[in-house]
């Protein structure tokens, strides 16, 4: 057997990526000029070598590839030895068996992302010791061997593997020291296991085999480690794209066809062909845009597809969802020139359905052959105005927001940013500790001479806002675990129960079981809106917004309603994002389980030196000195003075509602304590 150890990856095993994020918060105060600094840069040698480094990695960094933005679906990936008390038997394997015995240029190791107590969630599972080996017919090796030194966890990014063309059909993970946050608990989980080769990944679609297992329901089960839904997405460069891709005509009926289909030019020998998920502007929280929910890929030599050959069938059930992350269909060498993806369940927009992809492509080897080829369609959507939904976008290598790149050099470079952002962790912690360290001595001796004072102010100043920092970043991980481990286990125990009560001869009534499956979907919903307000929190007022004109979008189906806002409003904080998001829900609650209203009107604008939420519909009204605790207007009036304002409503039987937020607009803008 061949062993390669591969070289240490940061100097401190214990750190990691987000310990990394942590740093940055340091590092933004080791900036500060302080009052020695100009005799500390002439003094120390160390000093001056500190922050070169740090210099040379913000540099590195800076032309590396952003981490990309979460991109997990509904199949978060697979996770094993999940217990509470330090285990004796560390070693799990999970094994992907590829098409046929080949040589490899690397094997990727993709992270997830899933929130835990007081871990914010990137790099959960990861296991801390593992070995990668390859097996084949008459060899085998090992290609990583992290058993003695352990590999600092990744956060969301990859970790990249050079195969370096060693040989083999079997591809195995062995993993030999859990994950752990708290000493508690311990786990293994991975999202993604990929088999480079060119600019293939040989794992998509492999079957997969594990020694041990968590399963629950598609969320954790060993086939998402090679379905290719990952936190990563499509593999993106810098360049924007022009437009955002195909969407055909709107419907009123998910049940209705749609296809789309590609001419390659000529008969071609097709290795693959990857579906992209599109992005909307007026979705901006739902990459997926359009995915079809049940479709097929066919091709053929006949335009009209008269005979047309199957690659793939998913009408006979939901497809999940994929986000933005390409959907590869294998072709197994399959010859045709053209390829059709037929959408026979639409997905769903608000109270309509579209099917709608950011890109097709398909691979002859390590070619995209359908690049700038000629696309045909049942039909398209159709606006005034419209540059950003054309059909020839289908096939102009760009996703709905960058041009789309070959998967090696994207994964490479973006395994080297986890590395470069360890490194410069470090970098950071020594800046820290020599400015530290020289601070203590330099302080002494200002003492002495009568500047103690103005030392012991200063570093006060610092402990606080650094305790500030500290404050914000456990409120926002303590939201997020806090609804990911106890809601999010509810709801899930309520959508199997009714799943399973629907199957069941002679079980509950349908009628009750269908309403526990909307209430659960309901407010799995919300769940969902307030982790990814905190997870990925806006980054403008206007992107804030489109969270809030989302929101409206599904819970005001079938009434008619308008959304009015001020085109400069400012981002709240993340406190006070919160704070109006829960209000403005409770609100449009109320409207559907109360009002009985037909049209609803909203209004977001500064009104004087105040920020007014005007929400009015046209119902039932009722009398808002008798209303019980159901119509929740002591939480609005909660949120509203939390928001430094105050709730008014007002109401009548038979004459509509009035609900105004009137907020203080310096609490949107200040830092929770």
């Amino acid at each position: 057997m061949k062993r390669r150890t591969l070289p240490r990856v940061g100097a401190v095993v214990s750190l990691t990526l987000w310990a990394a994020g942590v740093a940055g918060h340091r590092a933004r105060a080791a900036e500060e000029k302080t009052w020695h600094e100009p005799l500390l840069r002439a003094v120390s040698g160390d000093y001056r070598h500190a922050l070169a480094t740090r210099e040379r990695l913000r540099a590195e960094l800076a032309t590396l590839p952003e981490t990309p933005r979460n991109q997990q679906s509904g199949r978060i990936g697979f996770q094993a030895y999940r217990t509470g008390t330090a285990p004796t038997d560390f070693s799990v394997w999970v094994e992907v068996e590829l098409p046929e015995e080949t040589e490899l240029d690397a094997v990727v190791l993709v992270p997830v992302d899933a929130p835990h107590r007081d871990f914010p969630g990137a790099g959960y599972g990861f296991p801390l010791r593992f070995r990668v080996e390859m097996f084949g017919a008459d060899a085998e090796s090992t290609i990583a061997n992290y058993a003695e030194q352990a590999l600092p966890n990744p956060g969301g990014l990859p970790v990249w593997i050079p195969a370096d063309g060693a040989r083999g059909r079997r591809v195995r993970v062995t993993m030999t020291e859990p994950w752990t946050n708290d000493g508690q608990f311990f786990v293994y989980a991975l999202g993604e296991i990929m088999a480079m080769r060119g600019n293939r990944n040989l794992a998509a679609g492999a079957r997969v085999t594990a020694s041990k297992q968590f399963e629950s329901l598609s969320i954790w089960g060993k086939a998402n480690l090679t379905d290719g839904q990952s936190l990563l997405g499509p593999p993106r460069g810098a360049e924007p794209s022009p437009g955002r891709g195909f969407h055909s005509a709107i419907v009123e009926s998910a049940d209705v066809t749609k296809w789309v289909q590609v001419d390659l030019g000529e008969s071609t020998a097709i290795d693959e062909v990857r579906l992209i998920g599109a992005s909307g502007r007026i979705f901006p929280g739902r990459p997926g845009f359009g995915f079809p929910v049940r479709f097929k890929v066919e091709t053929a030599d006949e335009s009209d597809f008269s005979r047309g050959r199957m690659l793939a069938d998913y009408t006979a059930a939901d497809f999940p969802n994929p986000a933005s992350n390409p959907v590869v269909v294998p072709g197994r060498g399959a010859r045709a020139r053209y390829v059709r993806v037929t959408a026979t369940k639409l997905w769903e927009r608000a109270e309509n359905f579209t099917f709608a992809l950011a890109e097709l492509q398909v691979y002859a080897g390590d070619h995209n052959v359908a690049l700038g080829r000629s696309v045909s369609f049942l039909d398209a959507y159709q606006s005034s105005g419209n540059r950003v939904w054309l059909p020839q976008l289908l096939t102009d290598g760009f996703a709905s927001e960058q041009r789309l790149v070959e998967w090696p050099a994207w994964l490479r470079r973006l395994s080297r940013r986890r590395e470069a952002l360890l490194e410069l962790a470090v970098a950071e912690r020594d800046v820290v500790r020599i400015r530290d360290t020289a601070g203590e001595d330099l302080g002494q001796i200002a003492l002495l001479t009568g500047f103690g004072g103005t030392v012991v102010m200063l570093g006060a100043m610092l402990r606080a806002r650094r305790n500030r920092e500290r404050a914000v970043e456990r409120l926002r991980q303590r939201i997020a675990s806090d609804l990911h481990d106890e809601i999010g286990s509810n709801l899930g125990s309520i959508a199997l129960l009714s799943e399973l009560g629907l199957q069941r001869e002679g079980g509950m009534v349908r009628g009750d079981l269908e309403e526990i499956r909307r209430v659960a979907r309901q407010t799995a919903e919300s769940m969902r809106d307030i982790v990814e307000l905190i997870q990925r929190p806006a980054a403008s007022g206007e992107e804030f917004v489109g969270k809030l004109r989302e929101i409206a979008a599904r819970m005001l189906v079938g009434l008619a309603w308008t959304f009015d806002a001020s085109p400069r409003l400012e981002l709240p904080t993340l406190t006070a994002q919160r704070h109006l998001l829960l209000a403005f829900k409770e609100a449009l609650h109320n409207v559907r389980k109360h009002a009985a209203a037909r049209r609803v009107s909203i209004d977001l604008s500064p009104h004087e030196r105040r920020l007014e939420l005007k929400i009015v519909d046209d119902g039932v009204g009722f009398t808002p000195s008798t209303a019980t605790d159901g119509h929740g207007l002591a939480n609005l009036r909660y949120r509203a003075s939390a928001l430094g304002g105050e709730a008014q409503i007002t109401s009548a039987p038979g004459a509509g509602t009035t609900i105004i937020l009137s907020i203080d607009p310096r609490a949107l803008h200040t830092s929770p304590p």
